[in-house]
């Protein structure tokens, strides 16, 4: 390719995003009723494994350790795709994401849900990106499982988690890019950036909550050894002080009566606390902010330096030791919705008013032919409740 044709090329490549952003921009999205005097959200995470086909086992247990023992380089989405746990949950991950969302449906048409904030890991085990593939589960994965009753309507408010990263910018560009074109229930901003923010406004209050990536925070993404680690979360790693100053800025212009923080994964944690995001945090903390985040497979409540830490990540593949198997290890540790066999299937609902934010964790009895794995005598109730009623500042 001569200079000029590569520069033509570029600046066609220039020319489409500009067109693709300025698309994006001006579509209109399915968004949240306004002037409601308590408007309902459901708080949903680390659900989407609909769709993921593992790598055959005969490639990854015998022809994988070949190809890295003659020193090939392995594409992290393959190697993510050979992850021996993921294969082994797939089947029972893809049933329980199908039966939660029923059940997710079910709650939300008793307490009229309007809209729901995810907190990322979309789709496993890759993410998706821009191939027919990619499409394919997009459309299988969310907007055809989450698409009747309640859900027919109402707006998602979107986050990316580790899994939908894994494919680098490809992956990352699919979901804030062209997913809001496929689905205008799929909120992600109009600047296509995997960073945003957006208001919910009711009758006389309003809540800003502010969207980050947190993947790219975590130093531990950054080894050569993470499947984790590519040109993207390296290049948004190094620039993490504009997500930083994003958040700070956002806050502090906003006069909103509730202010969240709606990222990935964990600062507090009964797994693995990411002190990487502290960052962020002092500036939740600074603002007398909340904290939604999902990453382990349960669902909790924290509170730490007058902060409420909402974990809601517990609508695919529920995993016991995320929560500690229930076992609170400090005084932090509000509630856990784990026990010594399983953790449980839910969600988080948060009913927004001026006067306060009633917080209600939904737990699903896990009901089976060999027994009950966490019994729940009537899981229509919430198992475990809180309220904020101190504003923001």
């Amino acid at each position: 390719m001569t200079s000029w044709s590569r520069l033509s090329f570029l600046a066609l490549l220039v020319l489409q995003e500009t067109v693709l952003a300025e698309y994006v921009r001006t579509k209109k999205s399915t968004i949240a009723p306004v002037g409601a005097e308590v408007l309902t959200v459901g708080v949903i995470g680390d659900y989407g494994w609909t769709g993921w086909t593992p790598s055959p086992p005969h490639f990854c247990l015998e022809v994988l350790p070949e190809l890295k023992a003659a020193g090939l380089v392995i594409p992290n989405e393959v190697l993510n795709d050979c992850d021996p746990g993921d294969i082994l949950y797939i089947t029972n991950a893809t049933a329980l994401q199908l039966d939660t969302s029923s059940y997710v449906g079910q709650v939300c048409a008793v307490k009229n849900c309007t809209a729901f904030v995810s907190v990322g890991d979309n789709f496993y085990d890759s993410g998706v990106d821009f191939t027919t593939g990619g499409i394919q589960r997009f459309q299988e994965a969310w907007v055809g499982m989450y698409s009747q009753g309640v859900f027919e309507s109402a707006p998602w408010y979107q986050c990316l988690g580790n899994h939908d990263i894994v494919k680098g910018q490809s992956g990352v560009d699919f979901q804030t890019k062209v997913a809001p074109i496929y689905d205008p229930r799929w909120n992600f901003g109009t600047q296509g950036l995997p960073y945003w923010t957006y208001d919910l406004t009711g009758k006389d209050w309003t809540a800003t909550f502010v969207v980050v990536d947190s993947d790219c925070f975590l130093s531990s993404y950054q080894l050569n050894t993470s499947v984790y680690v590519n040109p993207y979360t390296q290049a948004c790693y190094a620039d993490r002080q504009t997500q930083i100053d994003f958040l700070a800025n956002t806050f502090a212009q906003s006069t909103a009566t509730w202010k969240f923080l709606q990222l990935h994964h964990g600062y507090m944690s009964s797994a693995t606390n990411e002190t990487d995001l502290a960052p962020l945090v002092e500036i939740v903390i600074q603002h007398n902010g909340v904290v939604l985040n999902g990453h382990d497979h349960c669902l909790a409540h924290y509170y730490s330096n007058n902060t409420n830490f909402i974990l809601s990540g517990a609508a695919g593949y529920p995993q016991a030791g995320d929560c500690n198997y229930g076992i609170p290890l400090g005084p932090y540790a509000k509630f856990l919705g784990a026990n010594p066999i399983s953790a449980a299937n839910g969600f988080v609902t948060m009913d927004i008013s001026k006067q306060y934010i009633n917080v209600e964790y939904y737990v699903r009895d896990m009901q089976f032919e060999d027994g009950d794995l966490y019994p729940v005598p009537y899981d229509l109730n919430p198992s475990y409740s809180f309220q904020i009623t101190e504003h923001a500042t």
